[in-house]
C-alpha cells in the first residue's frame, strides 16, 4: 500500500512539474514572440527613419543642384546678344545632360511668348481687350474646341461680377456646384487654374495647355517660335483661322529654317512686301522663358519649372515651381 501511495504521489508531482514546465515554455514562447515583434517594429522604424533621412538628403542635394542649374540658365539667357530669338539661338539648343555626384541633370528652355498669353484678355484698367478675346476664340476653333469657353475664361480673370456672354461664368455659377468655390477675378498666376473654369474638362485642358501661357499682361507672340495654330489665331486680319493655317505653316517652316531677324526681314520674306508692317501682336524677340530642369538619382526624379524675365540683356527669375508628372 505504501508503494502504491508513493507512486501516486510521484505521478502527481511529475504531472505538476510537467504543467509548470508547460506554462514556463508557453511563457517563454510568448516573451520571444513579443520580443520578436518589438525588434521587428524597431527594425522597421529604423528603416523608415533611415529612408526619411536619405530622402531628405537627396531632396537637399536636388535643390542645391537646381539652384546651380538656374544660375547656369540665367547666364545662357544673358549671353544671347542678338536682336531676335529663334531656333538658332544658344538658349534654344538642346542642353547636354550634366553629370552630378549622384546622378544627372537635364535642362531645356521654352519660349513662353510662343504661346498666347491669357492675361492679355484684360488690360491694365480691368477692361476686356476685344482683339485678345478674338484671338483666343480663334485658337479654340483651330484646336476643334468650343470657342464659347473663351467667355468663361474672361469672367475668371476680369475683376467684375458681370458675365461676358451666354457662356460666361461668375460666382453664382461656381457656388452652385457640388463643391462650391468663387471665380478668381484676377490675372492668372498659372494656367492650371483653367481646370476650375466652366467648360474646361480634362480633354479640353490637355488640348489647350501647350498653346497658352499666364504671363504679366501686355506680351506679344514671337513669330520665330510660335506654332502654326498660335499664328493662325493671331492673324485676325487675314481671314478665318482655318483659312490662314497654310500661311501660318509656311511662316513656321521658314522661321525654323532661318529665323526672322527683324520686322523688315519678316515683311519681305513672309509677307512678300518689305514695306509691310509686322501684324499686330507679333514680334521676333522674347522676354519670357520657362526653363525645365530634371535631376535623376537612382529611382528618384526632381523636376522644377523656372520662369525668367529678360530685359535689356539682364535675366531674372520671376518664380519657380515643382513639376509633377
Amino acid at each position: 500500500m505504501k508503494a502504491i501511495n508513493g507512486c501516486s504521489m510521484l505521478a502527481r508531482r511529475t504531472d505538476k512539474l510537467m504543467r509548470q514546465r508547460g506554462v514556463a515554455l508557453i511563457t517563454i514562447l510568448l516573451v520571444v514572440a513579443v520580443l520578436t515583434a518589438i525588434v521587428s517594429r524597431l527594425s522597421l522604424s529604423s528603416e523608415v527613419w533611415l529612408r526619411q533621412v536619405e530622402n531628405s538628403t537627396s531632396l537637399a542635394q536636388a535643390e542645391q543642384a537646381t539652384r546651380g542649374a538656374q544660375l547656369w540658365i540665367n547666364l545662357i539667357l544673358e549671353q544671347d546678344s542678338n536682336d531676335f530669338d529663334g531656333t538658332t539661338d544658344i538658349w534654344a539648343q538642346p542642353l547636354p545632360p550634366i553629370p552630378v555626384a549622384w546622378g544627372e541633370l537635364y535642362a531645356w528652355i521654352e519660349d513662353m511668348q510662343a504661346r498666347i498669353n491669357l492675361n492679355n484678355l484684360i488690360d491694365e484698367e480691368g477692361k476686356l481687350d476685344a482683339v485678345a478675346l478674338l484671338q483666343l476664340e480663334r485658337l479654340l476653333e483651330v484646336l476643334d474646341l468650343d470657342p464659347r469657353v473663351a467667355q468663361a475664361i474672361v469672367d475668371w480673370i476680369d475683376p467684375d461680377s458681370d458675365t461676358a456672354g451666354p457662356w460666361g461664368a461668375e460666382d453664382i455659377f461656381y457656388i452652385g456646384l457640388d463643391t462650391p468655390y468663387s471665380a478668381a477675378n484676377r490675372p492668372l498666376a498659372d494656367t492650371g487654374e483653367l481646370r476650375m473654369v466652366r467648360g474646361i474638362d480634362q480633354q479640353t485642358w490637355d488640348t489647350l495647355e501647350p498653346y497658352i501661357a499666364a504671363l504679366p499682361g501686355g506680351t506679344i507672340v514671337n513669330v520665330n517660335m510660335a506654332s502654326p495654330e498660335v499664328l493662325a489665331a493671331m492673324m485676325t486680319d487675314r481671314g478665318g483661322p482655318r483659312q490662314v493655317m497654310t500661311e501660318a505653316e509656311r511662316w513656321t517652316i521658314e522661321a525654323t529654317r532661318l529665323p526672322y531677324t527683324s520686322a523688315e526681314d519678316f515683311a519681305e520674306r513672309a509677307l512678300g512686301n518689305k514695306d509691310s508692317e509686322m501684324p499686330r501682336g507679333l514680334t521676333i524677340d522674347t522676354e519670357f522663358f520657362l526653363a525645365h530642369t530634371l535631376l535623376t538619382f537612382g529611382d528618384v526624379e526632381y523636376r522644377m519649372a523656372t520662369l525668367y524675365h529678360r530685359n535689356r540683356g539682364n535675366a531674372s527669375i520671376i518664380n519657380h515651381t515643382r513639376e509633377l508628372f
